[in-house]
């Protein structure tokens, strides 16, 4: 039969194994951040060049289309690698299914590419098409975050993939103020388009904030300073006034592409700090893992001597390290080795429900942000809404109603009338 011993060594041995799944998962979410930044520039590019700018621009399309091919090449390699070691990984389940939708689209990239190549798709059909892959890598961020088993590692994933959404989403706006002032000005729907996106990047931010390293939230603080956001707010306020009959030059597409990339450059430069320091955390993690493995492994095999017959009845007791602390004659093996399985049981259970309190905190993010996805696309789906439509309804309740987004998104989910506005008091 199982022994006590090595049920306690199993599940330490579990918690170990899981931080290593953590490790791969981690270098996993680095090459989606550099895949994801090469799609982001080829996007931008493609969009210069789809708006008529093609003589300065098609060398430089080209040159980024084979930057994003080496960099899905490496990512595939990563995805061959999670396959691998995940294999009948129950808890994975969703990340593989998140990855095998990223490959099917990853695919049809080069068919995509052709079609930009030879002006055979618009300039909102492309970029529809590559928000629809990033966020289809994204997406494997998030369900890293959601399968992580530790909570700094679950916080600094929470926080990364919030960054890197809020990323995402000034690109998209790159994308759509290049279409804008090529064109000479924004029609309603790129306008409230852009609108759309400035308040999600608002509130992957604030997530950004609540779970980052201290570090690097005083890092994006001090960065939000600088002279370059106000520059882009000048911009935006440009296109929100442009009309058919006041039209701008299409000239300010390449200024407001170049500040727009040297944002989400700058974006680029910390996102990958983050990653690097995930990946640190994880083999942080693991090596105290061990170590504790270790003392444990040492200690529950000398516990188990003492209840081995012996000529010599003194009891010793040992701490996590396997120093000897002292003994006691006034205790027998069989009392003294209970009372330290029992302590040891115990101070394992505090920890993991330290653990899981930690833990809590986070996972609430991310299932808040489930929440309103759902309910964004019930929307979509009964009143055949777009996603900024959806969001700007759902926004807008919240605001007339006084009420969180997510409790707009819980009405909204369970058919039941929106939450009435709190009376001030």
């Amino acid at each position: 039969m199982t022994t006590v011993f090595e049920f306690m060594l199993a599940a330490r041995q579990g918690e170990l194994q899981a931080l290593e799944n953590l490790a791969v998962t981690s270098e996993l979410v680095s090459a989606v951040s550099h895949t994801i930044h090469s799609l982001q520039r080829e996007r931008g590019f493609s969009n210069l060049h789809l708006g008529g700018i093609q003589s300065r621009f098609a060398e430089g399309l080209r040159q980024l289309s084979a930057q994003s091919q080496t960099d899905i090449l490496a990512l595939r390699a990563c995805f061959d690698h999670l396959n691998q070691y995940s294999r009948c990984s129950a808890d994975r389940i969703r990340l593989l299914n998140r990855v095998a939708l990223a490959v099917y689209l990853l695919d049809d990239l080069p068919r995509l590419r052709q079609k930009i190549e030879d002006q055979l798709i618009t300039a909102d059909e492309s970029i529809q098409s590559f928000t629809h892959l990033i966020n289809a890598l994204l997406a494997v961020v998030f369900e890293a975050a959601d399968t992580a088993v530790d909570p700094h590692i679950t916080r600094a994933l929470v926080a990364l993939f919030n960054f890197m959404q809020a990323k995402e989403l000034a690109g998209q706006a790159r994308a759509i103020g290049v279409v804008g002032f090529i064109s000479g000005y924004f029609e309603p729907a790129l306008r409230d388009k852009m609108q759309f996106l400035d308040a999600g990047q608002q509130r992957c931010l604030e997530i950004f904030s609540e779970f980052a390293d201290p570090v690097f939230r005083a890092q994006w603080s001090d960065y939000e300073q600088q002279d370059i956001h106000s520059q882009i707010a000048q911009l935006k306020g440009v296109a929100e006034r442009t009309t058919p009959a006041t039209p701008v030059s299409p000239q300010l597409a390449e200024i407001w592409f170049d500040l727009a990339s040297q944002r989400i450059d700058w974006m680029k430069t910390m996102e990958q700090e983050q990653t690097t320091r995930l990946r640190a955390l994880c083999a942080e993690k693991i090596q105290i893992a061990q170590h504790d493995l270790e003392n444990h492994s040492t200690l529950l095999s000398r516990l188990a001597l003492l209840d081995a017959p012996t000529p010599f009845p003194t009891a010793r007791l040992f701490n996590v390290q396997a120093v000897a602390l002292g003994s006691s004659p006034a205790d027998n093996p069989g009392a003294q080795l209970g009372r330290s399985i029992l302590d040891l049981l115990h101070a394992q259970t505090i920890r993991l429900q330290a653990m899981s309190i930690e833990m809590e905190a986070a996972r609430h993010a991310l299932s808040e942000r489930k929440t309103i996805e759902r309910a964004k696309s019930e929307l979509m789906r009964q009143h055949n809404l777009k996603e900024e439509a959806a969001y700007a309804h759902m926004q807008k309740q919240a605001m007339n109603q006084g009420a969180k987004l997510v409790d707009i998104a819980h009405a909204i989910l369970s058919d039941q009338p929106l939450p009435h506005r709190k009376p001030r008091s």
